[in-house]
């Protein structure tokens, strides 16, 4: 929670300390301060699925959230990773395209990526209004990013290059997106978000300085039924008045980690400009394994409308978590789940010897459910695991994340024992190993010892359902 409140504090800092350096455009905020902010083009994420979503689901793991809120990739676990390429094409004959790297390490993710957008042919015009020949122009950008899984929330930062060229003037700057994603959720999959992009210095292009398209933002999503995600987004960026962000992404599972998935969003951003048709966007995503292809349709009415896709290649399990519960968790042809069950953990009343009694019940009676594949943890592997992350200083929550994720397991298994009169209170949670969303929680009381068993059977028997 420390970690989470210190994430929270630096995002609300960082505002302040921008409008301090009085780097933001007049009138900030508002919709006086349109057209104020130099490299538009990176508003919007260069994101099919973001894209279909209405630009909005800040609160959404994927890859692609690197260019979003950086928060929402750092789930991706140690030894996976991804590369996605992707294309729009934009109003007006322009087009931008987009690429990204992204590596899985034991604490965290690293990654690179790049945007740029082009428009060629543009018309001159000399002082007296006539046409005076054609130029090109070109933004781009270039980032760093890292993303950290910190208990109680993710983090993530990414550090851009921008650089845009303007028939023969050019200009550079330096800016931020910082990110908080919430992993306190709850078995319905509820999680927050907060977020600052393009968070930098002003671009001079030529005799003109004007500030970046800086914007604060936050978000919620969950899981309404366990194959639709439903988010809503409140956005707050620098060159126009605040707006909301509505959208839902429905999963129709294949097989194991395979897919189509329909997506939908209401972006209130123009809506008394475009009317209807300037809010609403749609897209569909397939998966097919490890590879993903993502489209999304985006009008602006009497405007046109722009086309985008996203190619995505995913390496190593956990790569797609937050498309379906059902997706999320079939980690096999038979369509069970991959297990890790972690020692609970006794309070100051029970002994050690006892937790790994009920600990032992458990994990028999779950594998008596047939609904998952268990890791045995008489494994040499798992038992030295266990004893390396136990003089972690990580918290029990931590270490069954990551004692799943070292061993591949899709799911883990943890909790605790309390002393509760003669008998005691067992806690226990389902949680997915990638992301730390808990999929199930569990609690139930033996009044003695030899019930003991019997606790155990009731607690598998309702992780399983």
């Amino acid at each position: 929670m420390k970690t989470t409140l210190f994430a929270a504090a630096l995002l609300a800092l960082s505002g302040a300390s921008y409008v301090r350096a009085g780097i933001f455009p007049q009138h900030a905020f508002t919709d006086d301060a349109r057209g104020a902010a130099a490299a538009q083009f990176l508003k919007s994420p260069p994101s099919a699925r973001f894209s279909a979503l209405g630009s909005g689901a800040s609160a959404l793991n994927a890859p692609d959230a690197v260019f979003y809120n950086p928060a929402g990739a750092a789930y991706i676990p140690e030894g996976s990773g991804a590369v996605m390429l992707g294309y729009e094409s934009l109003l007006q004959d322009s087009g931008r395209g987009a690429a990204a790297w992204l590596n899985g390490l034991s604490r965290g993710v690293i990654g690179v990526g790049a945007v740029y957008r082009s428009d060629a042919g543009l018309r001159r015009y000399d002082d007296f209004g006539e046409p005076a020949g054609s130029f090109d122009a070109y933004d781009a950008a270039f980032a760093g990013y890292y993303g950290a899984r910190t208990g109680p929330a993710d983090a993530g930062v990414a550090l851009k290059y921008v650089r845009s060229r303007l028939a023969d003037r050019s200009a550079g700057a330096v800016a931020a997106d910082i990110g908080v994603l919430l992993n306190e959720r709850s078995a319905r999959g509820m999680r927050a978000a907060l977020y600052a992009r393009n968070l930098g210095s002003r671009m001079k292009l030529g005799s003109e300085r004007a500030p970046l398209p800086a914007e604060f933002g936050a978000g919620l999503g969950w899981n309404y039924v366990p194959r639709l995600g439903l988010f809503m987004d409140g956005r707050l960026p620098a060159d126009h008045a605040p707006y909301l962000v509505i959208s839902g992404e429905y999963a129709v599972p294949f097989d194991r980690g395979s897919g189509l998935f329909l997506r939908s969003g209401l972006n209130f951003k123009n809506s008394d400009d475009l009317g209807i048709m300037g809010v609403v966007s749609c897209g569909f995503g397939l998966r097919l394994r490890g590879i993903g292809f993502d489209y999304a349709f985006v009008p602006y009415g009497d405007l046109g409308v722009t086309h985008r896709l996203t190619l995505s290649r995913g390496f190593g399990p956990g790569i797609f978590p937050s498309e379906s519960k059902r997706s999320r968790t079939a980690a096999g042809r038979d369509g069970k789940l991959f297990l890790a069950v972690a020692a609970l953990e006794p309070d100051a009343e029970v002994s050690e010897v006892v937790s790994r009694q009920i600990t032992d019940m458990l994990e028999s009676e779950l594998g008596r459910t047939g609904k998952f594949r268990l890791l045995e943890r008489t494994r040499g592997e798992y038992v030295s695991a266990e004893k390396k992350l136990f003089y972690s200083g990580l918290g029990n929550r931590e270490r069954a994340l990551e004692l799943a994720r070292k061993l591949g397991a899709r799911g883990v298994i943890y909790g605790d024992v309390a002393r509760v009169g003669r008998g005691y209170l067992v806690n226990v949670r389902l949680a997915l190993a990638s992301t730390g969303e808990i999929l199930a929680a569990e609690s139930r009381t033996a009044e003695d010892d030899f019930l003991l068993p019997g606790t155990a059977r009731e607690l598998a028997a309702a992780l399983a359902d």
